[in-house]
């Protein structure tokens, strides 16, 4: 019995000289409002978890909840700050207050030509800018990363700003509100997984998404016209982490996270998650899914400059009444006028 002691140790003592490490990986929970097999989970979550799992070295396993299994998307951010999830999927369309300054990536008409450059601004922005940092500082934030820009789902054609008066759109809270008023549209904000069921029963006519939605959620099913190269916004998405779980894990899961968080990783988020789902326009056209309306140039000024640009004047006049002072210093960065 002596003899198999001692020979336990030395071996022990051979796989601490050799740098061989048996630790079981952390777990960590992943939560998603967005089903498993959408576009966006499929094309950029599901890469995402796997790079950084796999830069780990094995010291990440991530257990995913998808569907909003874990968690409400409506409370994916308290989750996160409380330890329910470790790291979330998070809109903020649904948490409308919680960053005002952060709402300048979502106005309609930006010049951002790309989802992808939207995202590197509003990374830049929260790194260069307290006043929209500060509101996320009671999570670790991993990512921002922006939607495609929105089309305008209907259930009957809209080629017209005549057209669009009087239906029931659902939007995200902010300044797409003031536009869809300037338009004579009636805002509807609800989550993006109650839109099925509204527009299906009719309380709502239609809704503003890019394609990432309209494929994954089947808005096809429900309502199949679909107008594009309008002016509106892009929506902004966060990826969050509990900070204490952050900060208790081994140092090479806190390498691989950091190695897929900022702003080259809120970039590649937003071409995955929703840029790249413009793939599925021809093929739900060709399937007679959709009928796809282009809005043309003269048509589209008219609702630049009858809802678009007056929201980037209302935007800056209400943060400034909340007492934000640099409100058109970060429009002007927002939309080009200065550089960071």
């Amino acid at each position: 019995m002596k003899k198999l002691s001692l020979a336990l140790l030395a071996f022990a003592m051979i796989l601490g000289l050799s740098g061989m490490s048996y630790a079981a990986p952390v777990t960590l929970k992943y939560a998603d409002q967005n089903a498993e097999n959408s576009w966006g989970a499929e094309r950029g979550m599901k890469p995402w978890l796997k790079a950084v799992e796999d830069d780990s070295k094995g010291s990440i396993k991530f257990e995913t909840y998808f569907n909003e299994t874990l968690t409400k998307g409506a409370q994916a951010w308290m989750s996160t700050r409380n330890g329910i999830a470790d790291i979330a999927w998070n809109t903020m369309a649904v948490l409308p207050g919680k960053n005002p300054m952060a709402t300048v990536v979502t106005l309609p008409a930006l010049p951002a030509t790309t989802p992808m450059d939207a995202s590197r601004i509003a990374w830049k922005l929260y790194e260069t800018q307290p006043t929209v940092s500060k509101p996320f500082n009671d999570v670790k934030v991993l990512a921002l990363f922006m939607s495609d820009v929105d089309n305008l789902v209907t259930r009957k054609p809209v080629k017209t700003m005549e057209d669009i008066k009087g239906l029931k759109i659902r939007t995200i809270a902010g300044p797409s509100v003031d536009m869809l008023n300037a338009l004579g549209a009636i805002p509807v904000v609800m989550p993006m997984p109650d839109v099925y069921m509204a527009l299906q029963k009719g309380t709502l006519d239609g809704v503003m998404a890019d394609w990432e939605p309209i494929q994954g959620f089947r808005f096809y099913e429900v309502a199949k016209y679909v107008t594009t190269n309008t002016p509106f916004s892009y929506s902004l998405f966060t990826l969050i982490m509990n900070k204490a779980k952050f900060n208790s894990l081994p140092p090479d899961a806190k390498t691989a996270i950091e190695k897929h968080s900022g702003l080259e990783a809120s970039a590649s988020l937003s071409e995955g998650f929703a840029y790249s789902a413009r793939e599925v326009a021809k093929p739900l056209a060709d399937e007679g899914k959709v009928v796809i309306y282009e809005l043309p140039a003269a048509e589209r000024e008219r609702w630049v400059k009858t809802g678009g640009m007056p929201a980037w004047e209302n935007w800056v006049k209400d943060m400034e009444k909340k007492g934000f002072k640099n409100a058109r210093e970060i429009l002007d960065l927002a939309t080009g006028k200065t550089a960071f």
